[in-house]
């Protein structure tokens, strides 16, 4: 055989082959470890919304995401609400030539481009039917299946190589403008700046967003002029400017096509009409009459039954993204340290809407609800609503002061590992506003030392009164553990167990600074103790 040229190398410097495959469902709020020394992890989602942390950093999974893990990385995924649904696969990338060395090192990891999505599921679906084949033709055919689907992976996420999608494409040009639109603005610069040429560039911007550019940004900008003539004392030419346009007049023409009266009279109509997300301030927005358009929850501890929000959607703290929260179109969104939103989620919320930061204030809640009374245009009924606080706290207090009679109370927040002595959210009800006596022990421990939680001894050595006591289901042990204690010899020998005056109220609403919570804690105290 003759051949002319120089002889080329017709296979490549390495082949990945599939070492590992399953089809999985995850629980809601479960996790799965995993950790392989020699080969990559692939994880690919088809329903359900979770976290995956690979070694210390943590990314979230949607519906249709596809993550590669490198070798002795630590893989864990977790479930939020739903189950999570999935197919992991390990695979390992075998040198053909001593040089594939280092591009066994340099895969590429990380998150991947995977469009259409529903080809690789249905890459990946094939690959699975197939996995247990025993004929040598049958496993081969396998393993091209699946070289093809980590081919296809490679080349829409290249290093270096220019997008060749031009749906993700303007995916990316529409978070642009949700952070730009004050900007000026046109589909030529935009078009331009996703290399789509500006037809395809407007059909796709519609189909993402079911609006032409021009419309899109034009209501971010109007959104944004609504928000802004609820909140502020500025003249409708400077809000005009601030969102984006640079005419007066044709502002208001389209604020008044969009919105259906002219910005001055919805500043009028609408003032005390605002969309407020306030977590875990809910509280102090029902006192004031506001109704909350979401709701603080909580994975473990659940919401704030207490103020009957069945109806307003629940946003939970240790699950959902901060930019879920844009969905429901908030005129403000108002922080709170002290709740675990401190202020690096300020700049996230602040592209959704105008954000206020209430700094730590601890047990004073009465300068909590008059800051927020100030920013709502609502200090009168701020105030009103102290007032008749304080006047049902000295009526309560003079009621039990003749019942209790010296007698001493402590109150207990109880965990599996632990027996916390709780005197933060519930000291400023009990031992300020009804001078009640707190049990010489309780007295006597700092608040670090009542959070760290007391020894069996101390407890043992507990004989106040009156115990109140509630459960925190916050914890890592099996569900209800948290119980146990009160069924152990050491809760069963304290005074006031035998004397039928240890008594469990409900922890959200006694974890809570709230002014309608400690309202309701004084309705408990009086109902066992008046």
């Amino acid at each position: 055989m003759h051949t002319n040229g120089t002889k080329k190398q017709l296979y490549p410097s390495a082949i990945c082959v599939l070492t590992g495959m399953e089809r999985g469902v995850l629980a809601s709020h479960s996790c799965q470890d995993s950790t392989e020394s020699n080969d990559f992890t692939m994880i690919v989602t088809t329903d359900g919304l979770g976290v995956l942390q690979v070694d210390q950093s943590r990314f979230r999974l949607g519906k249709e995401s596809c993550w590669i893990a490198a070798p002795g990385q630590r893989v864990q995924i977790c479930a939020a609400e739903r189950e999570l649904e999935y197919y992991r696969l390990t695979f390992r990338m075998l040198p053909l030539q001593p040089q594939a060395e280092e591009e066994a090192l340099s895969f590429w990891t990380g998150e991947m481009v995977c469009t259409p999505f529903s080809r690789l599921v249905e890459g990946i679906e094939e690959i699975y039917v197939h996995r247990d084949e025993t004929d040598r033709l049958a496993r081969y055919a396998n393993h091209v299946r699946f070289e093809t689907v980590l081919c296809e992976l490679i080349q829409q996420n290249a290093a270096g190589k220019p997008t060749q999608d031009p749906l993700r494409a303007v995916e990316r040009s529409i978070e642009y403008v949700k952070q730009h639109y004050q900007q000026p603005l046109t589909v030529e610069q935009l078009a331009q700046a996703a290399a789509v040429p500006r037809w395809r560039y407007t059909q796709l911007f519609k189909e993402l967003t079911g609006q032409i550019p021009l419309d899109y940004i034009n209501g971010l900008r109007i959104n944004r002029a609504k928000q802004l003539l609820l909140l502020t004392g500025d003249r409708v030419h400077e809000i005009a400017q601030n969102v984006g346009f640079n005419s007066e007049y044709y502002f208001n023409r389209r604020f008044k096509q969009m919105v259906g009266v002219a910005p001055g009279k919805y500043r009028n109509v609408h003032r005390d009409d605002l969309r407020v997300v306030s977590l875990f301030m809910e509280d102090y927005l029902c006192s004031l009459g506001i109704t909350p358009i979401v709701q603080w929850a909580h994975s473990y501890w659940g919401k704030q039954d207490y103020l009957g929000l069945q109806d307003v959607p629940t946003f939970d703290v240790l699950w959902d993204e901060v930019q879920a929260l844009s969905s429901s179109n908030p005129d403000v969104i108002m922080l709170r340290p002290c709740t675990g939103w401190e202020s690096a989620h300020y700049e996230q919320c602040a592209k959704i809407a105008r954000t206020c930061l209430v700094r730590e204030l601890g047990s004073d809640w009465r300068a909590t609800m008059r800051i927020l009374g100030d920013w709502l245009n609502r200090r009168d009924a701020a105030d009103r609503a102290i007032e008749q606080y304080d006047r049902k706290a000295a009526a309560a207090q003079n009621k039990l002061s003749r019942s209790l009679k010296g007698q001493t109370v402590a109150f207990l927040r109880i965990l599996p590992n632990k027996t916390i002595v709780e005197k933060t959210y519930t000291a400023p009800v009990m031992f300020e506003d009804l001078r009640m006596q707190p049990h010489p022990l309780v007295k006597a421990l700092s608040i670090a030392e009542a959070r760290a939680g007391v020894s069996r001894e101390w407890l043992a050595s507990l004989d106040a009164d009156h115990i109140f006591y509630s459960f925190d289901k916050w914890h890592e042990a099996d569900e209800g553990a948290e119980k146990r204690l009160i069924d152990q010899p050491v809760w069963q020998s304290l005074r006031a167990v035998r004397n039928n005056c240890a008594y469990e109220v409900d922890f959200i609403t006694w974890m809570n600074h709230g002014i309608i919570a400690n309202g309701k804690k004084i309705d408990e105290i009086l109902s066992v103790l008046a």
